[in-house]
């Protein structure tokens, strides 16, 4: 690259940095409100993903229970005798 060619591209760039620089630091309540605005935005968004995920969970667990309701119990809806003779004397019921 011819060396005026360089010259001009960094001159742009120092120039165009400084025009931003200097604009943000005119309205630093602006960019603060923006920062702000950004991570409400992302507070939103989390609490939804949390609900969602939590309702998905719940389904599942619900789901698993049933599951295991219909594994213990027997065809007539009755807990089965075989159940309970397997257990040792420490565990709980």
């Amino acid at each position: 690259m011819d060396s005026n060619i360089k010259s001009a591209l960094t001159f742009g760039v120092g120039f165009v940095g400084g025009w931003a620089a200097r604009s943000l630091s005119d309205s630093p309540q602006s960019v603060g409100v923006k920062l702000l605005e950004i991570a409400m935005t992302a507070k939103e968004r989390v609490s939804r993903w949390a609900a969602v995920e939590g309702e998905r969970l719940e389904d599942m667990l619900a789901e698993a229970r049933s599951r295991v309701e219909l594994d213990i119990s027997g065809p007539n809806g009755a807990t089965s005798g075989s159940e309970h003779e397997a257990r040792t004397p420490n565990e709980e019921a």
